[in-house]
């Protein structure tokens, strides 16, 4: 632009005539050009910009919609709420092992399989707490059982341990043959899992 003016200056009253008035306009068609492109590109960035704030606001309108149908809705939320609380407690909590220690909890189950075992006929030969596990609140207590006995009385053992009022689950399960002659009684090995939230 300055050297449109220089040339201004210079020209006086030539302006328009001659080299001097190609030159003039060239230059003035220049600056034109110059000033469309940067123009053209300010709008360009301002419409980029004016884009994305758009975006962003309809985004955060999505959001604050879902946020408020959640918020008409929460009173049924409540109630849901309270209806699995009140299933934890009254299903879930009374299927755990209840103890102020997942040692003591670890008691209660092995005097629990004793019982399963006697009302069975099942004569237990050893048992044996496994490694505890812990997901979330809830630990999972494992253990090992051994003992010997007549296949009813394994099927009893079984049975029983499926309908326990508690939680109690088997994990993994094996029957042997004591011997070959005599096929009436079997080793009978499984682990059994069981619920506290101590």
């Amino acid at each position: 632009m300055s050297r449109l003016f220089d040339v201004i200056k210079r020209s006086g009253n030539g302006l328009f005539e001659g080299k001097n008035r190609v030159r003039v306009i060239l230059l003035l068609v220049a600056a034109v050009l110059i000033v469309a492109v940067a123009g053209r590109f300010f709008i360009g960035v301002y419409d980029g910009y004016a884009r994305s704030i758009q975006n962003e606001i309809d985004m955060k309108m999505i959001r604050y919609n879902a946020l408020s149908r959640l918020m008409a809705e929460a009173e049924k939320y409540r109630d849901e709420h309270s209806t699995l609380v009140r299933f934890r407690s009254e299903f879930l909590d009374a299927g755990l092992i209840q103890a102020s220690t997942p040692a003591l909890a670890e008691a209660q189950l092995q005097n629990m399989i004793n019982e399963l075992a006697q009302q069975s006929n099942l004569n237990v030969l050893s048992l044996r707490m496994l490694p505890r596990t812990q997901e979330g609140e809830i630990t999972n207590l494992r253990i090992g059982i051994n003992c010997r006995g007549e296949i009813g009385a394994i099927k009893e053992f079984l049975q029983r341990a499926s309908n326990h009022e508690k939680f109690l689950f088997v994990d993994q399960i094996q029957i042997q043959i004591l011997n070959q002659r005599e096929r009436r009684y079997f080793n009978f090995n499984a682990q059994l899992v069981a619920w506290t939230s101590s």
